[in-house]
Protein backbone atom coordinates (compact mmCIF):
# COMPACT_ATOMS: atom_id res chain seq x y z
CA UNK A 1 0.00 0.00 0.00
CA UNK A 2 1.24 3.43 -0.93
CA UNK A 3 -0.03 6.97 -0.69
CA UNK A 4 -1.53 8.54 -3.79
CA UNK A 5 -2.01 12.27 -4.12
CA UNK A 6 -5.42 13.36 -5.33
CA UNK A 7 -6.03 16.84 -6.69
CA UNK A 8 -9.10 18.43 -8.15
CA UNK A 9 -11.26 21.44 -8.71
CA UNK A 10 -14.96 22.10 -8.38
CA UNK A 11 -16.13 24.99 -10.58
CA UNK A 12 -19.18 26.91 -9.37
CA UNK A 13 -21.81 28.75 -11.42
CA UNK A 14 -20.33 32.11 -10.33
CA UNK A 15 -16.99 30.86 -11.80
CA UNK A 16 -15.29 30.54 -8.42
CA UNK A 17 -13.25 27.37 -7.98
CA UNK A 18 -12.95 25.09 -4.96
CA UNK A 19 -9.47 23.52 -4.95
CA UNK A 20 -9.19 19.93 -3.69
CA UNK A 21 -6.18 17.99 -2.41
CA UNK A 22 -5.55 14.87 -0.32
CA UNK A 23 -3.08 12.08 0.23
CA UNK A 24 -5.02 8.80 0.14
CA UNK A 25 -3.89 5.24 0.83
CA UNK A 26 -4.37 3.10 -2.25
CA UNK A 27 -6.54 0.00 -2.23
CA UNK A 28 -8.36 1.24 0.85
CA UNK A 29 -12.01 2.22 0.98
CA UNK A 30 -13.09 5.51 -0.57
CA UNK A 31 -11.62 8.36 1.45
CA UNK A 32 -12.36 12.02 2.06
CA UNK A 33 -10.84 14.63 -0.27
CA UNK A 34 -10.83 18.05 1.37
CA UNK A 35 -10.03 21.57 0.21
CA UNK A 36 -6.40 22.29 -0.68
CA UNK A 37 -4.66 23.99 2.26
CA UNK A 38 -2.34 25.87 -0.10
CA UNK A 39 -5.38 27.98 -1.03
CA UNK A 40 -7.92 27.60 1.80
CA UNK A 41 -5.59 27.67 4.88
CA UNK A 42 -7.43 24.77 6.58
CA UNK A 43 -8.63 21.50 5.08
CA UNK A 44 -12.43 21.49 5.01
CA UNK A 45 -15.20 19.43 3.49
CA UNK A 46 -16.58 21.12 0.37
CA UNK A 47 -20.04 21.64 1.85
CA UNK A 48 -18.60 23.38 4.90
CA UNK A 49 -16.21 25.48 2.80
CA UNK A 50 -18.79 26.78 0.32
CA UNK A 51 -22.37 26.11 1.50
CA UNK A 52 -24.95 27.38 -0.98
CA UNK A 53 -22.55 27.47 -3.95
CA UNK A 54 -23.70 25.54 -7.02
CA UNK A 55 -21.11 23.30 -8.68
CA UNK A 56 -21.40 23.15 -12.49
CA UNK A 57 -18.14 21.37 -13.43
CA UNK A 58 -15.33 19.40 -11.81
CA UNK A 59 -12.25 17.23 -12.25
CA UNK A 60 -10.57 14.93 -9.71
CA UNK A 61 -7.23 13.38 -10.66
CA UNK A 62 -4.68 10.93 -9.30
CA UNK A 63 -1.25 10.10 -10.68
CA UNK A 64 -1.76 6.40 -11.29
CA UNK A 65 -5.29 5.03 -10.89
CA UNK A 66 -8.46 6.65 -9.67
CA UNK A 67 -11.55 4.47 -9.65
CA UNK A 68 -14.23 7.01 -8.82
CA UNK A 69 -15.00 10.28 -7.08
CA UNK A 70 -18.31 11.58 -5.85
CA UNK A 71 -20.04 14.02 -3.51
CA UNK A 72 -21.79 12.29 -0.63
CA UNK A 73 -24.63 13.94 1.26
CA UNK A 74 -26.08 12.33 4.39
CA UNK A 75 -24.97 8.87 3.23
CA UNK A 76 -26.32 9.23 -0.31
CA UNK A 77 -24.38 9.95 -3.50
CA UNK A 78 -25.40 13.46 -4.53
CA UNK A 79 -23.19 13.70 -7.64
CA UNK A 80 -20.61 11.59 -9.45
CA UNK A 81 -17.55 13.66 -10.40
CA UNK A 82 -15.42 13.42 -13.56
CA UNK A 83 -12.03 11.74 -12.95
CA UNK A 84 -8.71 11.55 -14.76
CA UNK A 85 -5.17 10.19 -14.56
CA UNK A 86 -2.14 12.51 -14.41
CA UNK A 87 0.29 9.99 -15.93
CA UNK A 88 1.91 10.85 -19.25
CA UNK A 89 -0.83 10.91 -21.84
CA UNK A 90 -3.47 10.22 -19.21
CA UNK A 91 -6.97 11.63 -19.44
CA UNK A 92 -6.30 14.17 -16.67
CA UNK A 93 -3.25 15.65 -18.38
CA UNK A 94 -4.50 19.14 -19.16
CA UNK A 95 -8.12 18.22 -19.88
CA UNK A 96 -9.49 20.69 -17.34
CA UNK A 97 -12.86 20.53 -15.62
CA UNK A 98 -15.77 18.73 -17.22
CA UNK A 99 -19.44 19.69 -16.79
CA UNK A 100 -21.67 17.82 -14.36
CA UNK A 101 -24.87 16.35 -15.83
CA UNK A 102 -26.86 18.32 -13.26
CA UNK A 103 -25.53 21.26 -11.21
CA UNK A 104 -25.23 20.51 -7.48
CA UNK A 105 -25.87 23.09 -4.76
CA UNK A 106 -23.56 22.33 -1.83
CA UNK A 107 -24.94 21.90 1.67
CA UNK A 108 -23.06 21.86 4.98
CA UNK A 109 -21.66 18.38 5.56
CA UNK A 110 -21.23 17.49 1.87
CA UNK A 111 -17.99 15.57 1.27
CA UNK A 112 -15.96 14.53 -1.77
CA UNK A 113 -14.89 10.87 -1.58
CA UNK A 114 -12.47 9.16 -3.95
CA UNK A 115 -10.98 5.70 -4.45
CA UNK A 116 -7.40 5.31 -5.66
CA UNK A 117 -5.02 2.40 -6.35
CA UNK A 118 -1.41 2.04 -7.44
Amino acid sequence: MTSQYVYGTLVCTDNTEIPLSASLTDAAAAANVTTDTAFTITAQNVGDYAPGKTVKAAIVTSKTFIGFAYVIRQGTVAAVLPIGSRTAGGSGDGCGSLPLPTPLTLQPGDKVLAYVDA
